[in-house]
């Protein structure tokens, strides 16, 4: 008989329940907070912006091609392609972000 040495592992699931002594409302410090953050996000994204357009201008090709080309794998593996791909990728997440607090603070 031949005992086997492998372990599975199953992974932990659990839930949190958060009881609020006090309904959550949206005060003005929490506006003004988001506000501020939603600010910060706009700057954030400024130079994002400011980064991909010098990429592109300076490989002669629009982040949209560029994404295209290169998660097709038809482009090299240049620094300035990985830097390209991940100022795109947090641009667009910052976007989503930043209309969340928008729609937040309407």
């Amino acid at each position: 008989m031949v005992l086997s040495t492998r372990t599975i592992h199953k992974p932990l699931t659990f839930r949190v329940r958060l009881f609020y002594k006090y309904p959550m409302q949206q005060t003005n410090e929490i506006k003004t907070s988001l506000k501020r953050e939603f600010a910060l996000y706009s700057n954030a994204m400024a130079f994002y912006k400011n980064v991909l357009k010098e990429l592109e201008r300076k490989h002669g090709l629009g982040t949209q091609a560029f994404l295209k080309k290169f998660e097709s794998g038809q482009l090299g593996d240049e620094s300035d392609f990985f830097d390209w791909y991940a100022f795109a990728q947090l641009l667009d997440r910052w976007r989503k972000a930043q209309a969340a607090i928008r729609s937040a603070i309407q």
